[in-house]
């Protein structure tokens, strides 16, 4: 059986398929999307982290190129390296100890000086030597003070260097602390501090480390500010490397350090900066005890090849002493060769605090493993580079500040396209069911089309038949009265008329159908124009053996339009004609 579809019905499939298949073709993209994004994202973030990586490394050699090259520029005029290292040791908080030595491994800067192995000879003459033996016996065997510090006077006398001299110096400051002579203590350990910082006697120890124990010993409350001056300045003499330090520099400073905490002092600012100092100075004797000899090796020049460039003639060492808290920048180029040892968290976290991820599109966390410890247990995009050349021992850990980005990223977009999907779906289902409406009302009103022009076809042919009729009765002479031919020319033109109503009727209803109103508003009487469709309708009326009866107001006026008016009332009465069954009457009231 050939079964025909309809323009309309081929058109809504078409439309249906084409819609399903765009919608269709559209999620499949959006899923296809949704698994891509997780890989897109992953690769993006890796070649941030590799950027990010270089951007480290990069900051790392410009940090040690302004480290070496501005101590390059600063030891111009020769002599000044020490100066030009303090300097930009205080530049640079990572800085844990500046240091020189000379070639044969001795300590410039710290200034420290061991245990002599080769005691020196001094000269002295054979009467500082007499009054000085007469001196100790004085003061010693026979306890007789005040006679021992004229003997030690007399040794000032016939001191004949610096070595006489701090000697006399020395024992006249133990006699006066014996006799009570507190003034005179602390004038002559002021000189042995002040003049004679440098000397040490035949133990190789300064005789500072004599002095300033003395001075801690004698203080009072009368002499407190003076003698911490005098502390002061010496501990900064040895911080600056104009004192040196020795094995037993760690005693005194913890002498020190104590006797600060054990008496009210008066001079808050003088008291933190003895502590400050002490803490320096005793990292300068902890850092050529543990660091002294591998450094003594290191500045023979020999290997260097070895070690990487930091620029500027400069060497990185890692691992003295197999420490893995501190690095070395050597210089051997030098006439004294010299460097830094560098605090390696802090000189990371100086790297740290710059803008590394300026322009990144991504939010990077950077960790030290080993220094800061790791956290990265349950994330995959963690990317950890060597810092090398300079510190191939160290790597950092470089992943997203927030480890969920992604899968918060891919659920983000997933419920976006799951909306958009649905939207979609529901759009499809929203646009067929509209073109199923249309058509279907498109059906209804070419039906209702169909059913108006039949049933008008069918009214049309009634009023032109008796037109038709009446008309040949009298073309043909069939009707000879007068009275019988008017009656058929009432007929033909009741029927005229009502073939003109239909007419009207029918283009009323196709300007309505269009949007255009007709209507031409005037006051007017309802009972005349009442009056009126009943005298056109009383041909049916009388053919139909209708009785009409009517009750109507005459002075009854409205607002209308006269000929729309009364073809509403010729309507009600012929559907009354029409529709009425056994009862043959009809009420018109007004």
């Amino acid at each position: 059986m050939y079964f025909k579809i309809a323009p309309g019905s081929r058109l809504t499939i078409i439309f249906i398929l084409a819609v399903a298949f765009s919608g269709s073709v559209l999620t499949w993209f959006s899923i296809n999307n949704i698994s891509n994004l997780k890989e897109l994202t992953e690769k993006r973030i890796r070649e941030e982290q590799g950027e990010l990586a270089a951007r480290f490394l990069s900051v790392i050699a410009e940090k040690l190129e302004n480290i070496t090259s501005g101590l390059t520029n600063e030891i111009i005029p020769s002599g000044t390296l020490k100066d030009s290292l303090l300097k930009i040791t205080g530049k640079n908080e990572f800085i844990s100890q500046p240091f020189i030595l000379k070639n044969n491994g001795q300590f410039i800067y710290p200034y420290f000086k061991g245990i002599p192995e080769d005691f020196p000879d001094y000269k002295i003459s054979g009467r500082f030597a007499a009054s000085l033996s007469a001196g100790e016996k004085a003061e010693f065997t026979e306890k007789n003070i005040r006679k021992a510090k004229d003997y030690y006077l007399v040794c000032l006398n016939y001191s004949g260097g610096s070595n006489d001299s701090v000697k006399a110096l020395n024992a006249l400051g133990r006699i006066s602390v014996k006799l009570n002579f507190i003034d005179g203590a602390v004038k002559y350990y002021n000189l042995i501090i002040l003049d004679y910082s440098r000397v040490t006697d035949g133990n190789g120890i300064p005789y500072v480390n004599y002095a300033l124990p003395q001075l801690l010993k004698i203080t009072n409350a009368d002499n407190q500010d003076k003698i911490m001056a005098i502390m002061e300045s010496c501990l900064g003499n040895m911080e600056t490397g104009i004192i040196p330090v020795n094995y037993n520099t760690e005693e005194l400073l913890n002498q020190v350090t104590a006797w600060i905490k054990e008496n009210s002092v008066n001079n808050n600012e003088k008291s933190e900066n003895i502590i400050y100092l002490t803490g320096r100075i005793n990292q300068q004797v902890q850092f050529v005890i543990t660091y002294g000899n591998e450094l003594a090796e290191l500045v023979k020049k020999e290997n260097q090849d070895n070690y990487p460039d930091a620029g500027n003639g400069f060497k990185v060492v890692n691992g003295i002493s197999e420490n893995s808290q501190e690095f070395f920048l050597i210089n051997t180029n030098f006439e004294d060769p010299a460097g830094f040892m560098i605090d390696r968290k802090k000189f990371l976290d100086a790297v740290l605090i710059t803008d590394l991820q300026s322009d990144l599109e991504f939010d990077h966390k950077i960790e030290l493993p080993g220094l800061t410890g790791s956290n990265s247990a349950g994330t995959n995009l963690v990317y950890t580079p060597q810092l090398t050349p300079w510190l191939p021992d160290q790597a950092i850990e470089i992943k997203l500040a927030n480890e969920d980005l992604i899968r918060e990223l891919v659920k983000r977009r997933s419920w976006i396209y799951g909306f958009a999907s649905v939207l979609l779906l529901v759009a499809m289902g929203l646009g067929v069911a509209l073109i199923l409406r249309d058509i279907a009302r498109e059906r209804n009103i070419a039906r209702l089309r169909s059913d108006f022009i039949s049933n008008v076809t069918h009214e049309l042919k009634t009023p032109l038949t008796s037109i038709r009729m009446y008309a040949e009765s009298l073309l043909m002479g069939r009707i000879k009265t007068p009275d019988v031919q008017k009656e058929y020319l009432e007929v033909v033109v009741n029927e005229s008329e009502r073939l003109k109503r239909m007419i009207n009727n029918i283009l009323e209803f196709s300007k309505m159908e269009k949007g255009i109103p007709g209507y031409h508003f005037v006051n007017s009487n309802l009972a005349s124009i009442i009056k009126s469709a009943m005298q056109e309708m009383n041909y049916w009326l009388e053919k139909e053996n209708f009785e009409i009866v009517s009750e109507l107001d005459r002075n009854i006026t409205a607002e209308v339009d006269p000929e729309k008016m009364k073809q509403v009332i010729e309507n009600l009465l012929s559907n009354a004609i029409k529709y009425s069954t056994d009862k043959k009457k009809i009420f018109v009231r007004l």
